[in-house]
């Protein structure tokens, strides 16, 4: 796994490091600036017949673009150099490779200014461009503070409409695109189509405004192993990647046998909600549970017996609303007994006497639990609940931001600002673990380590995409008994199927639920390939 850093953060590590290996900062923003250059040339085999512009700010950030300009003139390409700066304000590290930069690049690097007086120097020289052109943003990097204003909002303005207007034109950030600050951005932000980002993961790229113009993110090693990150990660924070998936997901033996394999109860359901429980139990089935049995009101046994066979099926007596009685606990003690694992919530509804049942279920079970949905918000009603709980089983909560915001009492914008440490608080004061679901899902352990999961696009951003989710990770946690697994398995597993789709048909939004659930056994022989 791959430590995870907040801005803050990681000016704190590499300055740790640089303390104690006694690395030159020179020579890390050097390799910086090199790799940089290596990914884009990747991207781009066309580069040398392309435009390249790169717009500096004055500090480090202008230093990682001074290097890369240098590395395209090396290598015979023209480059112009857009500065917000003026020369006198460079310092450090950025000064000396302007000065490199200036001296190597006489007469084939040009040199100009974008100032209050003459603004628009850019966007004039590009917007009636009839080749191809690349924009690179080297502007303000990661210590942006509050809203950009005067000229770089300007700026950043008018790159982001250059790009919007001629779809020859392309957007590279360095580090990260500019106008992304700590904590919430809400300001101009630079809309990348890639970021090349240094030496480590920044979450902030991750969430919010930098989810949306990150583009796709590539991180480039700066001189620094990984142990030496891990040796100062006392955030324990991770990015999951392909091979910590690979290693941890649960593989059938040759002796196995269907009750050996996991067995998945699945509880919920009520009169018109239906599909939820039905899409939660098929996808248990389909990530690979030996058995999946479902606990269900009467009313709605139709619709089960019709679209899934498979399923070992439980009716219980209902409410007059048509969801599962509030004394239904004694009537599941024999499935709860088979089961290995336990998901309950996808369309329970809200009913108070429902939540009863509910109640009963977490103070009772033997069985890790996982709950999600309905279930989530009757019990952000009694959240003292799982402190009552009479075993040790453990717990995974699966709530989208806003019912997580029901359970905690913060607000969404709250959560989204720092939702690193209320996850973690939360989850250590209930002692469980959470799976945090937003546009980048995260998983967090009772004893606080966070798990980031780095696959899945908008697609997943719809009804039921919860019911599949939580289908998944009920049945990972069946057949491996562990927590860890579930969740960042079941988080990764469940964010390939929408980048599959998207892969197939070149859209991120005409998917329903039951077109995703379809791929699951493509990603699972991709993982076990």
């Amino acid at each position: 796994m791959r430590p995870a850093f907040t801005f803050t953060e990681i000016r704190e590590a590499e300055k740790s490091i640089i303390e104690k290996e006694g690395i030159p900062s020179l020579i890390l923003m050097e390799n910086a600036g090199k790799n940089t250059f290596d990914v884009i040339t990747s991207l781009y085999p066309d580069i040398a017949d392309r435009t390249i512009v790169i717009v500096c700010g004055k500090g480090n950030n202008a230093g990682d673009g001074f290097v890369i300009a240098r590395h395209f003139l090396i290598n015979g390409i023209p480059v112009d150099i857009y500065n917000l700066s003026k020369p006198g304000e460079f310092k450090g590290d950025a000064l000396v490779n302007f000065e490199i930069l200036a001296k190597l690049g006489s007469g084939i690097c040009g040199m100009h200014k974008i100032t209050e007086n003459d603004p628009d120097i850019l966007y004039t020289s590009l917007k009636k461009l009839k080749g191809k052109a690349l924009i690179i943003d080297a502007m303000l990097g990661s210590g942006t503070k509050g809203s950009v204003t005067g000229i770089f909002e300007k700026v950043i303005e008018q790159i982001n409409t250059l790009k919007r207007k001629n779809i020859n034109i392309d957007v590279i950030s360095v580090d990260v695109p500019s106008g992304i600050g700590e904590g919430h951005t809400t300001g101009a932000v630079v809309d990348a189509c890639h970021t090349v980002t240094m030496g480590a993961v920044k979450t902030e790229l991750l969430y919010g405004a930098g989810k949306e113009n990150t583009g796709s993110l590539y991180v480039v090693p700066i001189g620094i192993t990984n142990d030496c990150f891990e040796r100062v990660n006392i955030y324990n924070k991770f990015l999951v990647e392909d091979s910590d998936v690979r290693s941890l997901f649960p593989k059938r033996k040759k002796t196995s046998y269907k009750y050996s394999n996991g067995k998945s109860l699945v509880i919920g359901g009520s009169k018109g909600l239906s599909g939820a429980v039905i899409m939660s139990s098929l996808a248990a089935l389909k990530v690979g549970s030996g058995a999946v049995l479902a606990a269900y009101p009467r009313s709605i046994t139709a619709h089960f017996s019709r679209k899934l066979n498979e399923v070992i099926k439980t009716e219980l007596d209902e409410t007059p609303d048509g969801s599962i009685a509030g004394d239904s606990y004694t009537k599941i003690l024999k499935q709860l007994s088979k089961a290995d694992a336990v998901l309950i919530g996808p369309g329970l509804s809200l009913n108070k006497d429902t939540a009863n049942f509910l109640f009963d279920v977490i103070i009772n079970s033997p069985r890790p639990l996982v709950i999600d949905a309905d279930a989530l918000t009757l019990l952000a009603g009694n959240i003292e609940v799982l402190k009552q709980r009479k075993n040790e089983s453990e717990i995974i909560l699966t709530p989208h931001v806003g019912e997580f915001s029901r359970l905690t009492g913060k607000t969404t914008d709250e959560i989204n600002t720092n939702r690193f440490e209320i996850v973690r608080e939360f989850a250590k004061e209930y002692n469980l673990n959470v799976v945090l679901k937003s546009e980048t899902s995260l998983s967090c352990t009772s004893d606080g380590n966070i798990y980031i999961n780095n696959t899945g696009n908008e697609l997943l951003g719809s009804a039921g995409s919860g019911d599949v989710l939580s289908g998944i990770i009920v049945s990972l946690l069946a057949q491996s008994g562990n927590v860890n697994t579930a969740m960042i398995c079941g988080n990764y597993v469940h964010g390939m199927l929408a980048d599959i789709y998207y892969d197939k048909y070149g859209n991120k939004q005409s998917a329903s639920q039951q077109d995703l659930i379809k791929l699951i056994p493509t990603a699972i022989t991709e993982i076990l390939g």
